[in-house]
């Protein structure tokens, strides 16, 4: 890749995915999914290259991404409230399910869904650094 890849999320309630870095290029996919975690692989003038969580890859223009971290939930599980006590649940995270990250740990991210704050299992977030 010609930059290094990072993580963002798509910032508008709209955006679009455009084949190529320009306004007149076709769409080719609109994302309806605010806060819906990005892969930026390259950027072009204020362009950015992203990659989607369904592998999807395309133009996105620097004015619909935002550098909020964000994950999308790849697998039904648990959030649990403290680290210590994984039997202690407080919600059930569908696959899907967007939130926002608050921090990671070696196999745990602590996460925000809706009003429910906790824990949940990283390997199954897509948003996030593996390391």
């Amino acid at each position: 890749y010609p930059i290094t890849p990072k993580y963002a999320s798509i910032k508008k309630d709209k955006a679009y995915l455009r084949y190529n870095a320009s306004f007149e290029a076709e769409i080719r996919y609109v994302y309806n999914k605010k806060g819906l975690p990005i892969l930026i692989i390259n950027e072009h003038d204020n362009w950015k290259r992203i990659i989607d969580p369904d592998g999807i890859k395309g133009w996105m223009h620097k004015s619909m991404i935002s550098n909020k971290k964000t994950f999308i939930n790849k697998k039904k599980q648990d959030l649990i409230k403290f680290l210590q006590e994984k039997n202690l649940i407080i919600a059930v995270v569908n696959t899907g399910v967007i939130g926002k990250i608050i921090k990671c740990e070696k196999l745990y991210c602590q996460v925000k869904v809706n009003k429910y704050k906790g824990w949940l299992k990283k390997e199954f977030l897509w948003g996030i650094k593996k390391n």
